[in-house]
């Protein structure tokens, strides 16, 4: 069978496998010393998180989503405190607010951005803001510098949810180095991954205990609400085999960034604008439709079998799904923005034939 393009169709692997020489070395020493969230593996693996960012916590975490949980119990805030975040962000980050009482205020996008318009950041800042949060999407990085910049003080932290910005950079620095505190997700679909899973940043030392002690029960002490959200031994075993080659995944990510970006010609898309100072991970790459609606693009590569997350999540702004209706804002930017993309893998289990059949496949892609 041939397709509409002339190219004899093929599917593209949504993601790579994870698999490292280490895997099995590291669940043997689990299955010897302990498989609590407490055992020294645990330990071992926030310890080899924190070298490699350069940050003084980590915090282990069963899910990403225990790990936004987690991230808020870092903050002062009280039952019915607002957490201003974007609504192009995925629902996993917006329901640990609701879970805790908290309610979200959805800011708006800059232009062709996932990062938080200024003007519309200072108008949703008020009495009850406990927070914000900035989601950089698809591993490109946001200004995180510049919202820190907007907010009053120590009053209202900045948490970056970077789900899927590990190892994504600005100014040659990590991005967890730009606010209080950061959290991850090491879900089988992210850029490294322990099955499920997640972790917290934080150089903050006060933070880091409050943190911890809300994951292992309040420490069991009944002086502060806490329950587990720990990280067992066998994940954090295969998260400390795996961080070993976070680094050359990292590079193996970016070589076929470049291979493909070179490769691809089409003015009727291009990569999304890259901040000022930034430097994408190779967690997708981001293309954006050219004066018209980037969904057609989205059906056209699915069509061809290569995956996109904006097809598969049907991303729209999450004031538009029920259960988050009731704080619904009207976020031009962002609703244009999910409008306009489409994702394309870029793991390293992509060889330069399937580059290549990528390739040709978007340069053959005509707007209907």
């Amino acid at each position: 069978m041939i397709n509409n393009v002339g190219i004899a169709p093929r599917q593209i692997a949504e993601t790579c496998s994870h698999d490292t020489p280490d895997d099995i070395a590291q669940l043997s020493r689990a299955l010897l010393t302990g498989l609590s969230g407490t055992a020294r593996i645990v330990a071992d693996y926030e310890t080899a998180l924190a070298t490699t960012y350069g940050v003084r916590h980590v915090i282990a975490v069963s899910s990403g989503a225990a790990a936004v949980a987690a991230a808020l119990s870092g903050v002062n805030w009280r039952s019915g405190d607002e957490v201003i975040v974007a609504p192009t962000c995925p629902i996993c980050t917006v329901l640990p607010i609701l879970s805790l009482g908290l309610r979200p205020v959805f800011c708006d996008v800059a232009a062709d951005s996932f990062g938080l318009d200024e003007t519309d950041l200072r108008s949703c800042i008020g009495e009850r803001t406990c927070a914000v949060v900035e989601v950089p999407m698809w591993g490109y990085p946001n200004r995180p510098d510049r919202t820190r910049a907007l907010l009053p003080g120590t009053r209202i932290p900045l948490i970056q949810d970077l789900a899927h910005a590990h190892l994504t950079r600005l100014n040659e620095t990590w991005l967890p180095h730009y606010s209080e505190i950061s959290c991850f997700s090491t879900h089988d679909c992210k850029f490294i991954s322990t099955g499920e899973g997640g972790f917290v940043m934080t150089d903050d030392d006060a933070r880091a205990e409050r943190i911890r002690g809300y994951t292992r029960f309040g420490n069991l002490t009944g002086e502060s609400v806490g329950i587990n959200l720990k990280l067992g031994g066998l994940q954090a075993a295969l998260g400390l085999a795996r961080s070993r080659r976070l680094v050359p995944h990292l590079d193996a990510r970016l070589r076929n960034r470049e291979r493909l970006l070179t490769r691809l010609v089409n003015p009727a898309f291009r990569e999304l604008p890259i901040a000022p100072g930034g430097m994408p991970n190779g967690y997708a790459l981001l293309l954006q439709a050219v004066g018209h609606d980037g969904r057609r693009l989205v059906d056209y590569q699915r069509g061809h079998g290569i995956p996109s997350d904006i097809g598969k999540y049907d991303n729209r702004p999450l004031y538009e799904l029920p259960l988050l209706a009731a704080y619904r804002r009207t976020c031009p930017n962002a609703a244009n923005l999910l409008r306009s993309l489409t994702t394309v893998p870029l793991h390293p289990d992509l060889g330069d034939d399937e580059l290549d059949y990528i390739a040709r496949v978007l340069n053959d892609y005509v707007p209907a």
